[in-house]
């Protein structure tokens, strides 16, 4: 309806009182929705028009009335049918490792015609966006720019921007650079309608463990992280309401023009719903010194960051081996594909260069092995950073672990609290004036099953018997140490690989680093 020659025909007809009929090939060319044909045909019987088909016999009869309305809904089935078999063929590229729709920022579409006829369409790096694309990959890495002044910089640096018919300014705006710095896309991993496939077809462009570096400063500068708040509190994020489940947040009442009471209430709402909820307003200071207790109580002994640490060695070790392994099949595999592109040059050097079909097989074959080559250099990478990053987060976790309620009073500043809370915690669930439950973050979780051996048997008055295995509750009671195997520890490292998120990831390193700086921890090494 907003084509722009269809508004103009629709003004026209209504202003000049000489048009007398509209032609149209067939209905389908002036629209293929039954809605927008039933607008346009009242519009123009207002203005006293009549709607021709040169093709079809409808006019103002009963029978040219019911013939245009089932001629309008056919057309409006074949473009549903059309659009639908277009989108299954887009996702079944995608499935496929191809990119189905116009190239992103930093890759141009190609394509080529087979001798059989069919189109080949891929898309590969564009020489002057690639370019710039790294360069802002790089610069805001340095973490010496935020997303708006990287955006000036690139901008005053005469970035190429592309050029859209319905984009006024040629500007480099920070929006854009923002989505840019987020694609996965230039990793090798396609996400479109749904579809996560990390196994693409087309060319990375950024390294891998420089595009993660700049996930993690991305998720450090977010508002969710960084934004002003009007009342600071170590609970943020993880306070919940233990009898209907929802957000706590502080609320402040003056005694006098002097001083001041935070409280504590439920916000009566879970999942956008309001809900019904019997608990009333607690002061701060009342769930402060039971978290206090509950962090003391959290905190891994000496002893059992040693075991965990040696456990954790030893599945760095066997890691390795099995990355090993993994390494040299996957150089066997890049191996062989390189020997087929050399014998299959070498061959191509024998043909007859007049032959067009052997030129296009070999031509699609050499194609074919490009994209394998590509396939397997990218998964290489990839192999040994995903070992790395999941390891290097969890040691850091652990030693959070072995020193969180030191450093928790070590300073009472609610930011600062309130970092550390979040690593340990992913909830606290408070009612009647009393945390009532605290749910550890995996890593922590984990720890404590890692370290259940009977020389350790003190560890079990972190869990009761019969609670959730993540959770800690006022009270419990002992449970024995248990055994846990290196085959669990992998089975646990691999989970967390896969649920850890990018907010969680963050919120550990920060952590870390801010307890090297105070001296409570070492540097990572």
């Amino acid at each position: 309806m907003d084509r722009p020659a269809l508004m103009d025909l629709l003004t026209r007809c209504k202003e000049d009182k000489s048009v007398r009929a509209v032609i149209v090939y067939d209905v389908s060319r002036l629209a293929r929705n039954r809605l927008d044909f039933a607008l346009i045909k009242q519009t123009l019987h207002k203005a006293g028009v009549t709607l021709i088909s040169a093709t079809e016999p409808i006019d103002e009869t009963p029978e040219g009335q019911m013939l245009e309305g089932v001629l309008s809904t056919v057309a409006e089935f074949f473009s549903a049918q059309s659009a639908r078999k277009v989108k299954a063929n887009m996702r079944r590229k995608a499935e496929s490792g191809g990119w189905p729709c116009h190239a992103p920022y930093g890759y141009r579409n190609r394509k080529e015609k087979l001798p059989g006829g069919e189109i080949r369409a891929w898309i590969e790096p564009h020489p002057e966006e690639a370019r710039w694309v790294k360069r802002a990959f790089e610069l805001f890495a340095t973490g010496k720019y935020s997303v708006k002044t990287l955006a000036r910089k690139l901008d005053r640096e005469g970035i190429l921007v592309r050029t859209r018919r319905d984009r006024k300014t040629t500007r480099f705006h920070h929006a854009h650079l923002e989505k840019i710095l987020r694609k996965k896309i230039y990793v090798g991993i396609i996400e479109w309608g749904g579809i996560v496939n990390d196994h693409a077809t087309h060319e990375p462009i950024i390294d891998p463990d420089l595009f993660y570096r700049v996930q993690d400063t991305l998720v450090l500068r977010s508002g969710s992280t960084r934004r002003t708040r009007r009342h600071r509190s170590l609970f943020k994020g993880i306070a919940r309401c233990d009898e209907c489940r929802s957000g706590m947040t502080i609320d402040l009442k003056e005694t006098s023009t002097t001083k001041a009471i935070r409280y504590l209430r439920c916000r009566k709402v879970h999942k956008g719903k309001p809900v019904k909820c019997g608990q009333r307003y607690f002061s701060e200071e009342v769930y402060a010194e039971q978290i206090e207790r509950l962090v003391r109580r959290v905190e891994l002994p000496v002893r059992a960051v040693e075991v965990v640490r040696e456990k954790l060695k030893q599945q760095t070790g066997e890691e390795t081996r099995v990355y090993e392994r993994a390494r040299g099949e996957l150089e066997r595999q890049l191996g062989v594909v390189r020997g087929r592109r050399q014998n299959l040059l070498l061959r191509s050097l024998d043909d007859n260069p007049n032959d067009g079909t052997g030129r296009s097989l070999y031509e699609r074959v050499r194609t074919e092995l490009a994209d394998e080559e590509r396939r397997l250099m990218r998964e290489l990478g990839r192999l040994r950073l995903r070992l790395e990053r999941i390891v290097r987060i969890v040691k850091m976790a652990l030693e959070i672990a072995g020193c969180c309620s030191r450093a928790f009073l070590a300073d009472e500043d609610p930011d600062y609290r309130g970092l550390i809370a979040r690593v340990i915690f992913s909830e606290v669930r408070m009612r009647d004036g009393r945390i009532a439950e605290g749910v550890l973050h995996d890593p922590l979780a984990y720890f404590r099953r890692w370290a259940g051996e009977k020389p350790l048997e003190r560890l079990a008055d972190l869990a009761s018997l019969g609670a959730p295995p993540k959770s800690l509750v006022d009270g419990c009671a002992k449970r024995p140490g248990q055994h846990v195997p290196l085959s669990m520890l992998r089975r646990d490292l691999l989970h967390l690989q896969k649920t850890l998120t990018p907010e969680q990831e963050a919120d550990i390193e920060s952590c870390y680093h801010e307890l090297c700086v105070r001296g409570l921890l070492p540097p990572y090494s």
